[in-house]
């Protein structure tokens, strides 16, 4: 079975949710409910979701990353995601999505943007 965390922190101003592993299909719930507990927890100014720990992301990962993105937007909440990649650097790449996010070689560096 693929190997799949999600976690989050605060640093600072920033709520930071970290994925590590394979983001797919099957973990896609997993990514989901983490990111829901985000919401409702409040409405952070930042969230950096950091990626770099990620080992794989598909299609159903993707998905997952454009409905935090919605999901910040109509929240009013910067999201910005970190150590982009991989699989999920070529995958934004080629499906246009890159210039959608706003991305972060580091947590530190996304976090001190806005600090």
């Amino acid at each position: 079975m693929p190997f799949f965390t999600v976690s989050s922190d605060v640093r600072g101003p920033a709520l930071v949710v970290h994925a590590d592993g394979e983001l797919d299909y099957g973990h896609a719930p997993v990514f989901r409910s983490e990111m829901t507990r985000v919401w409702e927890a409040g409405t952070p100014s930042l969230v950096v979701i950091n990626v770099t720990g990620l080992t794989f992301c598909d299609s159903a990962g993707v998905a997952e990353l454009i409905w935090s993105l919605q999901r910040s937007r109509a929240l009013g909440t910067r999201l910005i995601l970190a150590g982009v990649h991989g699989t999920l650097e070529r995958i934004l790449a080629i499906t246009g999505l890159r210039s959608a996010f706003e991305v972060s070689p580091t947590v530190e560096e996304a976090v001190q943007e806005i600090s």
